[in-house]
């Protein structure tokens, strides 16, 4: 198979056109022997994006960003090495070859369609019955008074279930579905003699894998019932961490603006988006992980945490910075007034007002020192030598020496300490 891979990659990589292909990406003008364009990966109104057909590869003077037409294909399409491959080979008509798959490997891969294909029927199911339903009004009334109109209802998705106990089930067996494979979706639930729908009224949300397939759903309540959330349990095919809310929609506005806004919840993500603020997306909780990071990385060179202002959102932003730096991203940290979280703030204020909100965005590092200082009484010597311990980690992943002594700089006038006294 290893044979067979090496020649599938070079007669991919020689077939497959590095001007022809970026320039349906990028408007190209020939200088010389290279082509020019604006680069795809950082604004910029001068062209410094540089083609080589006779060495195959790109570079941007702007950014450094540079390689094969493989890398090309990854960083724009936000895909993996493999992904990059077949897509050039689909463009030029080349055969994939398929290794031999075990009869494991080939029922799990079944299992996981069926489970992306139930999940695809139960959320036009769900929407069917927010859209076309008098008992879907209440539900429209309630996304309406959140600002959420027609229009973001279809970029989401979003639905509504039924306040029944076999609504879906029903539904769905009449199409050939199994309760078993409902109940492995995690759209319904086993009962003492039977099964019974997990989900019931609630406006539901689906979410989506970042090649845009439902793995699972997000309901909320209309009301102030409890739990107010209930979500698809963790699966081999829904995993927090490897998924961000509202990626594929804010896919193209990220990469077009080269930053990305996240947020707690995806009600946040969605009102945001209502709002206008289109480059937002959702870490599903408080636990920003490594992998939604290179998620990021690929098509964003900044991101600007806004999670809830109390005190395990503030927890979590001071980790999470950490983690973004380490993926190569520039972070900041927007804190909303007032205690509010971004939802009802936009919601209340409107898009003009959250700007500014992410506007005075403070910079990772110096959000990190601040939270740092203020949860310790730096007051006696005692706490002073305490925070400067808990700083220390934050300096060491500083990219940069200069930037690391600035910080120290500060710190020291901050704490009224000598600067040598830090390192």
């Amino acid at each position: 198979m290893d044979g067979e891979f090496e020649n599938f990659k070079e007669q991919v990589r020689s077939t497959a056109d590095i001007v022809e292909v970026i320039s349906s990406y990028v408007p190209l003008k020939k200088r010389g022997q290279n082509f020019w364009g604006c680069c795809p990966f950082h604004g910029e109104k001068t062209p410094s994006f540089s083609v080589n057909p006779g060495k195959n590869m790109f570079y941007c003077f702007g950014c450094h960003e540079g390689g094969d037409i493989f890398k090309f294909i990854m960083k724009i399409e936000n895909c993996g090495f493999m992904d990059a491959m077949k897509l050039l080979a689909g463009r030029y008509g080349i055969a994939v070859p398929e290794k031999q798959k075990t009869a494991a490997e080939i029922k799990r891969e079944k299992q996981r369609e069926r489970i992306y294909d139930t999940n695809a029927t139960a959320c036009r199911f769900y929407q069917a019955c927010l859209l076309n339903t008098d008992y879907g009004k209440p539900a429209l009334n309630y996304l309406a008074g959140r600002g959420i109109d027609r229009k973001i209802i279809d970029s989401f998705g979003i639905g509504y279930a039924l306040a029944s106990f076999s609504a879906l089930l029903s539904n769905l067996g009449r199409r050939g579905y199994s309760p078993q494979e409902l109940e492995a979706a995690g759209l319904a639930a086993r009962g003492k003699s039977h099964m019974y729908d997990k989900f019931r009224n609630r406006v539901m949300i689906p979410i989506r894998d970042p090649k845009g397939h439902i793995v699972g759903f997000g309901g909320r309540v209309l009301d102030d019932s409890t739990p107010k959330y209930l979500n698809t349990a963790e699966t081999e095919w829904f995993n927090k961490r490897r998924i961000l809310f509202g990626m594929d929609v804010a896919y193209k506005p990220i990469r077009a603006t080269k930053q990305a806004v996240i947020v707690e919840g995806y009600m946040d993500a969605i009102s945001l988006h209502a709002a206008g603020i289109d480059n937002a997306v959702a870490s599903m909780g408080t636990a920003f992980a490594q992998e939604q990071a290179k998620l990021l990385k690929r098509i964003a060179d900044e991101v600007i945490f806004c999670y809830d202002s109390d005190s395990a959102g503030r927890r979590a932003s001071v980790r999470a910075v950490s983690i973004a730096r380490e993926a190569g991203l520039k972070v900041r940290i927007a804190t909303v007034p007032d205690g509010k979280d971004p939802d009802e703030f936009v919601r209340r204020h409107g898009k003009e007002a959250f700007l500014q909100v992410l506007a005075q965005a403070k910079e990772g590092i110096d959000f990190q020192i601040d939270e740092t200082i203020l949860q310790g009484d730096t007051g006696n010597l005692a706490g002073k030598v305490d925070a400067v311990s808990n700083i220390l980690p934050f300096l060491l992943e500083c990219k940069s020496e200069i930037e690391a002594a600035e910080h120290i700089r500060r710190l020291a006038q901050r704490l009224t300490i000598d600067e040598g006294l830090i390192v």
